[in-house]
């Protein structure tokens, strides 16, 4: 594993694989956890962010087409790859490094429907024309904060021109972090105010939640439905997260 690590280059940008008993994990930094794995059941979701991002399926129960940006240890594009049979999924990670250490997280090989691509991730959306999404995720962190660049408002004027109507784009923000409220406008701006931020679980992270040409509280689900292709013990697992989104939009519609 250290050799692995090493010729990723990972010792030398701060970010590193550990191992704490049945978990691996990948850090930027000396304490930052990025992504954290399970080794006996690899697919399920660890980190309760992550959970809480699948709360896309409220809105896009049937994505055929997800963009994420930002691979990690590549815990969500394992589950929606495995869960989401229909979904075609493109990951874009600007880091050679991490994309080196894929095998270690389990992440599968490139193929039809999935793939990863090296670019920066706000390159990717300010030059793609041709495609467009029902889902974007985006998840790039530096060892200390979000990556300025999928800040913008012209990185979510692009990711909200990328999403076919009533699509949905989900942020992870850290709460603390100083330029929070100016990424929130900026969002709000570029969606038209059809946004909702949800604090997970975990002290830290708020999921924020941004719809395309649709109010972030319409055609919602009265009952939370199992995808047919998940599995049942999968779905418990993200149940709960899916819950919390969900009554935090009914919240929205009370407010009108």
């Amino acid at each position: 594993m250290a050799t692995a690590v090493r010729a990723a280059g990972l010792l030398d940008n701060g970010a590193r694989v550990d191992h704490v008993r049945y978990k691996r994990k990948l850090r930027f930094g000396m304490t930052d956890i990025q992504s954290a794995m399970d080794l006996r059941d690899p697919d399920r979701l660890v980190l309760g962010y992550t959970r809480l991002m699948m709360a896309f399926l409220l809105f896009q129960p049937q994505p055929q087409h997800i963009l994420m940006i930002g691979l990690g240890g590549g815990s969500l594009p394992k589950f929606c790859h495995q869960h989401l049979p229909g979904s075609d999924i493109t990951v874009v990670e600007i880091d050679p490094a991490v994309i080196a250490l894929r095998e270690q997280f389990d992440i599968p090989p490139d193929q039809a429907d999935f793939r990863i691509v090296q670019a920066d991730g706000a390159d990717f959306v300010a030059a793609v024309d041709d495609q467009r999404f029902n889902v974007i995720l985006v998840d790039g962190f530096e060892a200390e904060q979000m990556a300025p660049v999928l800040g913008t408002q012209n990185f979510y004027d692009h990711c909200q021109r990328l999403l076919r109507p009533g699509g949905v784009m989900l942020c992870n923000l850290h709460e603390l972090d100083i330029h929070y409220g100016v990424f929130m406008e900026r969002i709000a701006l570029a969606f038209d105010g059809n946004t909702l931020a949800v604090a997970t679980r975990e002290c830290g992270n708020a999921i924020v939640f941004a719809r395309r040409d649709t109010s972030i509280d319409a055609r919602l689900p009265r009952h939370l439905m199992r995808p047919a292709p998940m599995a049942p013990g999968a779905w418990s697992g993200i149940e709960a997260d899916l819950h919390d989104v969900l009554r935090a939009a009914r919240r929205v519609r009370e407010s009108r």
